[in-house]
């Protein structure tokens, strides 16, 4: 049995021309303006993210510069570069007590046993640290994050070489600095609900982190960091996944110290306002949609319908079935035209038929 086929009628053709006119426009804008706005919320996102860790690069620059001027004078102090105690440890105590971050002030000789500090706890030693090995080979800055002893929390220690008459390295002169400041900044620091930053040292441990949870006496190892996977993510932000799967983007800045901040954002929080974008024109394109089917609806009865009643009419003529009065045909447009064009070729052939009965 053969397959009614598909009729193609002036409906669906209405139809089409209706949701033609009405959605490509539509369409066409949502695409061109989704762009355009994803373009520009993009680089509103990626400037908030820049300018929120210039921000607090600067500020830890300048702090950390501060206490760098510092520690090279004292190296060149002479009581210092005496290498006695005795002649030391009134120059540690002042600095101690002028720089109120700064715990402990202290010196090492090329042994890395301790010779004075500004505080008076046990001298100990301290060859097995990293900022002391560094200054001793001639490192003009040495840095290392660790857990203070004192304070049960990250802190940062430098140290500079103290050199004697031939310039060569006779020591170490050391400060171990609170990081509140600096923590505070950083937790303090907010991208929406979802962003934060961490200031990571050059070991990839963590010296401030914004990120809630986070534990506060114990220096992280944040060398698996999915950012540091990201290529360009230090030139501009990049989006990417974390090990939980969720979507953020985030920055990367190198400082000279030779740290790294981050700062991230969930990715559905920064794009946000494009979601809503994007989803108040999905719902537009169906609303409009849905009346152009309602109004297609409509109209399409109302053309169709008096079409229809005008070919049973002209079928019942082909039969030579005559009607009293032919419908639509008061109308002033095309349908009510061929109405009359129908009712007078109905007249047409019945008096052709009439004729030809009065010749038989």
């Amino acid at each position: 049995m053969a397959k009614p086929k598909l009729r193609f009628n002036i409906f669906h053709k209405l139809l089409l021309t209706l949701l033609a006119v009405s959605l490509i426009p539509l369409l066409a804008f949502w695409l061109v303006g989704s762009m355009q706005v994803r373009k520009d919320i993009s680089a509103n996102i990626a400037h908030n993210l820049v300018a929120t860790v210039s921000g607090i690069a600067a500020g830890i620059n300048n702090w950390d510069d501060a206490n760098v001027r510092v520690l090279r004078s004292a190296s060149k102090i002479d009581d210092i570069t005496s290498m006695e105690r005795a002649r030391q440890t009134p120059v540690l105590r002042a600095f101690g007590d002028t720089y109120e971050w700064a715990f402990v002030v202290y010196t090492m000789d090329h042994n890395g046993d301790n010779i004075a500090r500004s505080d008076d706890k046990p001298l100990i030693n301290f060859a097995d640290r990293s900022y002391f090995k560094g200054a001793m080979k001639g490192e003009p800055i040495s840095r290392q994050v660790l857990i203070s002893k004192s304070t049960g929390k990250p802190a940062l220690t430098v140290a500079v070489p103290i050199r004697n008459a031939l310039g060569q390295p006779a020591g170490v002169i050391a400060m171990a600095m609170k990081l509140d400041d600096i923590s505070k900044v950083i937790k303090d620091t907010k991208i929406g609900d979802t962003g934060y930053v961490l200031l990571i040292d050059a070991d990839n441990k963590v010296i401030a982190t914004g990120m809630k949870g986070q534990p506060s006496d114990a220096v992280q190892d944040m060398g698996s960091h999915p950012a540091f996977k990201v290529e360009g993510i230090s030139d501009a932000p990049a989006i990417y996944r974390k090990d939980d799967g969720k979507r953020v983007i985030a920055y990367v800045h190198k400082l000279p110290q030779g740290w790294t901040l981050i700062v991230e954002q969930d990715y559905a929080e920064a794009y946000a306002p494009l979601e809503r974008l994007e989803l108040g024109a999905r719902v537009l394109i169906l609303v409009t949609g849905a009346l152009v089917l309602m109004i297609a609806s409509l109209l399409g009865k109302a053309l169709t319908r008096p079409i229809n009643q005008l070919i049973n009419v002209a079928e019942q003529l082909s039969k030579g079935q005559f009607q009293d009065s032919i419908p639509e045909t008061g109308r002033g447009d095309e349908i009510g035209a061929l109405a009359r064009a129908i009712d007078r070729l109905g007249v047409s052939i019945r008096m052709a038929m009439e004729r030809l009965r009065k010749k038989a």
